[in-house]
């Protein structure tokens, strides 16, 4: 039940009785969504669901809730739900992504300004690993952006690619190839500043899906301080299977926040699927 205004000798059927003790115990149905969502007015003292396979956001504004507002958030879906501050400033002490079933808090503190209490869900032990994003390739280019960077490092599994028409080299631009990438490649040679990861190793991969695949990890992606170091290793099929392995470093102390997967030589991708995980 959303927050009420009551008048003086008013009285409560039994039903909404049932709703607000319901509201006050953070229960009662959730309103669900699918598509990302801009909070409103009425969501204040009620339960949000989102329910996407993709990636979503709720967004927070000012001049809509006031101190000591609450709002109640569960993501049921595979994909990532973020909070995000809109006009308002949203604080945590923990991650403001909630991957499947992780739930969590909204208190408003004012009315420009809520705490983000994590619930359900906890945040990945050590060495433990939350899906980030799943991905559809498509098209020349595919972008990730926005990647959570409260992690330690990266992991990035790419399966089932295909190629819309012959065979065609896959590589990765880490922050949309802004930055020096220096790499060592099985079956190729070294690169110097290529500013681009060639998955396939320097060779092609065929256009039949399911026998292409690819894993690779960042360390200290979101470091602002530091160079980042990479391994990468996989499957690629042209003619014949080739196993790749390789790594390098990535010459940049900016944060990887986001992701190029290209196809060459002109031709664009016909699927294939890009599952980013945070390893704490």
């Amino acid at each position: 039940m959303a927050k009420q205004t009551f008048t003086t000798g008013q009285v409560l059927t039994a039903a909404q009785m049932t709703s607000l003790q319901q509201t006050a115990m953070l229960g009662g149905e959730a309103s669900a969504k699918v598509a990302s969502y801009t909070l409103v007015a009425a969501d204040a003292g009620t339960a949000i669901s989102m329910s996407n396979a993709g990636a979503t956001t709720i967004t927070v504004n000012t001049a809509l809730f006031a101190a000591g507002d609450t709002v109640q958030i569960t993501n049921l879906g595979a994909g990532v739900c973020t909070i995000t501050a809109g006009t308002a400033t949203v604080n945590t002490s923990a991650s403001l992504a909630l991957a499947q079933y992780e739930s969590g808090t909204l208190d408003f503190t004012s009315t420009s300004a809520a705490i983000f209490i994590k619930g359900a869900g906890a945040a990945a032990a050590s060495g433990g690993m939350t899906l980030l994003s799943t991905t559809t390739l498509s098209g020349a280019t595919t972008t990730i952006s926005a990647i959570d960077g409260t992690y330690k490092d990266l992991e990035i599994i790419i399966s089932g690619i295909t190629i819309n028409t012959d065979s065609e080299a896959v590589t990765v631009r880490p922050n949309a190839a802004n930055i020096a990438v220096y790499a060592f490649q099985v079956n190729a040679t070294n690169d110097s500043a290529t500013n681009e990861i060639k998955l396939s190793g320097g060779k092609k991969v065929a256009n039949t899906g399911g026998q292409n695949a690819f894993s690779m990890n960042i360390y200290n992606y979101a470091s602002t301080t530091h160079y980042k170091t990479f391994a990468w290793r996989g499957r690629a099929f042209e003619t014949v299977v080739q196993a790749i392995y390789g790594g390098g470093s990535l010459d940049t102390t900016s944060a990887i926040t986001s992701f190029e997967i290209a196809c060459g030589g002109g031709k664009t991708f016909s699927g294939g699927q890009v599952l980013i995980y945070g390893v704490k």
